[in-house]
């Protein structure tokens, strides 16, 4: 019949069956044998029994469908409250646990070992008949177990009750997991992962190196966008397992598509993958990680405390100055701005100023009330000195409660002898310096020659020399009651040394020594690339007699490999000599025009020797128009000289 229901229905309701049609067993005899067979079996019915319709006289009921008896193992579960009960009924129902029973079980004694619902330990553990059987059953039905998910979470608590990775139960189940690696999703891909990496065995260990490989082959047919943690584990993991950057950049486009979705842990669990990952732009993922700090930004209030100084502090281990995309002014504001208003503890917000320090960013809110804390605090420190005075270093700034501040800190230092963790202790002195401020015990044993030769006898970096020399001249100018030992001469000279080969072998201001030499006349007016006495280094110096004329000082050739000194310049007698200090961005706050503090100590201390200092600002001056650069200049030495005739 092509005739559609409804219709049918309609017809038969109207009409009824032909009654001509309808043959019982004494009529029409004459009908071939066939025919006669096939119309006497048909029996008169009213037609809506054809459809079921409720009329009373031709229902008939249908047979009733058998339900099928409760499971008496999962019944019984459902009441058990801890793992001794868990083994009673294994014991009792061990010939009929199937996969979803074992799968249960071995869910349930994790839960509650997590939860210390138990009173085994996993030795204990392992040696009840309870748990023993319940592995051999284990053995029986595993090898047909159609789900693999069901195969890792028995492998789970079997590895997290420590059952040794050789023994027969964790190899069995490792060979069937090797055969069903392909059916694994990613989720379970990533972790299982996790788990063989806690099995010691070469064929966890096999598999280990196959997993990352199944997970990019099945990545893009498999990866759902609308499962947002899903994707973040999937990042984290593509990334920890070195994946293609083409398959990495697959994760990274899908979670931007859905990014305004995100959960806030969600938020920083991409922050945290990205931050694996030297730089970000080489991958095309950048714009992942721009809307990850915006998004956070936005809610730094609703951000767990503990994400959010993990999060920040991966922020700031990656900031370098190839990879400044990680700084973000907005979410420094609004950490800071927490921190003050929530009265963080401590040891919540030293890891803030730290990481503040290595931003180079400033927050004078946020530095009072750091400062107010180190000041009267009870809690111990988990944090050297030096990292804790960091961020004042960097403003250059004295709070109101500094000098408590500072007594605090010396009082740790009072326990703990420079003798250990000297470089934190030398660096720790520069900030003091920084801030004007000299504590002569700790410089004193800093300077003692044993020490000094102990460390700087082994290969020193150049940022090591500097701050050796920073130290020594500015205690030397600073601080002239101090009386106790300084590096001996050789070793101040070797400092120079470095300080000078390191400077001149770089020609980054080229371009502002020819806009001096255009500026005040040519060539010979302008020399480069000098130290002080003290070991200062000077880009420029320029002499200019009374009046405001330019002196020809560079009119002799020299070695570029021997030291000169500004204090040896030839006809500058009755001179004002101008020492021109030229400053990267880098030497500023990352938020301001401030010079940071180990570069206003710099100028400070060169005034103190008695010159004129000219500092310009390199990325200001770069970023002027070329007919704008000379007259900038000019404009700044015309300035220093109207100064002192003032």
């Amino acid at each position: 019949m092509r005739r559609s229901l409804p219709n049918l229905l309609n017809s038969y309701l109207k009409v009824g069956p032909k009654p001509h049609l309808i043959r019982t067993e004494h009529s029409d005899n004459n009908c071939p044998s066939p025919i006669k067979n096939q119309l006497t079996k048909v029996k008169t019915r009213h037609p809506s029994s054809f459809f079921q319709l409720p009329i009373l006289d031709s229902v008939v009921s249908s047979p009733t469908v058998p339900l099928s008896p409760p499971d008496r193992v999962l019944e019984a579960v459902k009441s058990a409250n801890s793992i001794k009960e868990i083994f009673e009924i294994v014991l009792k129902e061990e010939k009929n646990l199937e996969e979803n029973h074992l799968t249960k079980f071995f869910r349930l004694i994790l839960q509650f070992q997590n939860n210390s619902r138990t009173c085994y330990s996993s030795d204990a553990l392992q040696n009840h008949i309870g748990f023993i059987k319940l592995c051999q059953r284990l053995l029986r039905v595993a090898p047909n177990m159609t789900d693999p998910a069901n195969l890792v979470a028995c492998l789970k608590t079997l590895v997290f009750c420590q059952v040794a990775g050789e023994s027969r139960i964790i190899q069995t189940l490792l060979h069937l997991l090797k055969s069903k690696v392909n059916d694994l999703g990613l989720q379970q891909v990533i972790f299982l992962d996790f788990l063989l990496r806690k099995i010691k065995s070469p064929l966890a260990d096999a598999l280990v190196i196959a997993l990352p490989v199944v997970f990019q082959t099945q990545l893009e047919t498999q990866l759902n966008a609308d499962n947002i943690k899903t994707m973040c584990d999937s990042l984290r993991y593509a990334i920890d397992r070195r994946a293609s950057a083409p398959k990495v950049k697959f994760i990274a486009d899908s979670l931007l598509s859905s990014s305004n979705k995100w959960e806030n842990s969600e938020i920083c669990s991409v922050i945290w993958s990205l931050s694996k990952i030297r730089y970000l732009p080489d991958h095309g993922i950048l714009p992942l990680l721009e809307n990850a700090l915006d998004q956070l930004a936005k809610r730094v209030n609703r951000i767990e405390r503990k994400d959010l100084e993990r999060t920040l502090v991966a922020v700031g281990e990656n900031y370098t100055g190839k990879s400044q995309y990680w700084y973000h002014e907005e979410l420094c504001n609004a950490i800071a701005k927490r921190v003050v208003q929530e009265q963080w503890p401590l040891s919540s917000t030293s890891p803030i100023g730290r990481t503040f320090a290595k931003l180079s960013y400033v927050n004078f809110e946020f530095l009072d009330y750091y400062s107010s804390l180190i000041a009267t605090t009870d809690e111990k420190l988990t944090m050297h000195p030096h990292y804790l005075l960091a961020p004042f270093a960097v403003a250059n700034y004295r709070t109101p409660t500094f000098e408590k501040m500072v007594e605090q800190l010396l009082k740790y230092s009072a326990d703990n002898m420079v003798v250990n963790k000297y470089q934190q202790w030398f660096r720790f002195a520069i900030d003091c310096a920084t801030l004007g401020f000299y504590p002569r015990s700790l410089i004193s044993q800093i300077f003692e020659e044993s020490f000094v030769n102990s460390h700087f006898g082994k290969q020193a970096s150049h940022l090591d020399w500097l701050q050796l020399d920073v130290l020594n001249r500015s205690v030397r100018l600073e601080c002239p009651e101090y009386d106790g030992p300084y590096p001996t001469r050789a070793i101040t000279e070797r400092c120079h040394r470095k300080i000078y080969e390191a400077n001149m072998h770089k020609e980054q201001f080229v371009s502002v020594e020819k806009a001096l030499q255009s500026g005040v006349g040519g060539l010979s007016y302008v020399t480069t690339g000098l130290l002080t006495k003290h070991g200062h280094f000077v880009d420029h110096v320029i002499a200019m007699r009374p009046g405001g004329y330019p002196v020809a000082i560079n009119t002799a050739s020299h070695d570029p490999d021997t030291i000169r000194y500004v204090e040896d310049l030839d006809g500058t007698n009755g001179c004002q000599l101008l020492l021109i200090k030229i400053f990267r961005s880098n030497a500023y706050v990352i938020n301001g025009d401030r010079l940071r503090g180990i570069y206003d100590l710099e100028l400070r201390t060169l005034e103190r020797t008695g010159y004129d200092i000219v500092p310009v600002n390199l990325g200001k001056w770069e970023a002027l128009q070329d007919y704008e650069k000379i007259p900038f200049l000019m404009q700044q030495v015309r300035l220093k000289e109207k100064a002192l005739t003032l």
